[in-house]
């Protein structure tokens, strides 16, 4: 039987370890885009997904349903660039840096990086 290698296994650990937390940071991450005036605020998750959506009266007063529907739409997509840009920068500071500036330019999604975290044993002999 081959000589078990226990930093190899420790490495395994803690780089599992920190793909949880990164896939963990990446789920709670949230990005808020609001209009001059703060009348209409949005929040989107780091897949550009609505987590809230605001309204002050006086912007309900102040405009008509396709101004607003205008309105939240181009604030959606200014928190989903952000937003998504955050969880780009979290995820190649992750990678090698042969993909990280990939995924920086554009040339990966985010997504591509984030696989299930496979399951640690919990000793060597399992």
């Amino acid at each position: 039987m081959p000589a078990f290698d226990h930093d190899v296994v420790e490495n395994y650990r803690e780089r599992l370890e920190k793909l949880r937390r990164l896939q963990h940071d990446i789920r709670d991450l949230t990005a808020t885009a609001r209009t001059r005036d703060g009348g209409v605020t949005v929040t989107v998750g780091a897949h550009g997904e609505l987590r809230d959506l605001r309204f002050e009266p006086r912007a309900l007063q102040r405009t008509n349903a396709g101004q607003l529907a205008r309105t939240v739409l181009g604030l959606v997509a200014e928190a989903t660039r952000e937003a998504t840009g955050r969880a780009r920068d979290l995820t190649a500071a992750f990678l090698p840096e042969e993909l990280a500036a990939r995924l920086r330019d554009g040339e990966e999604d985010v997504t591509a990086f984030l696989p299930d975290a496979p399951r640690t044993p919990m000793s060597p002999r399992e």
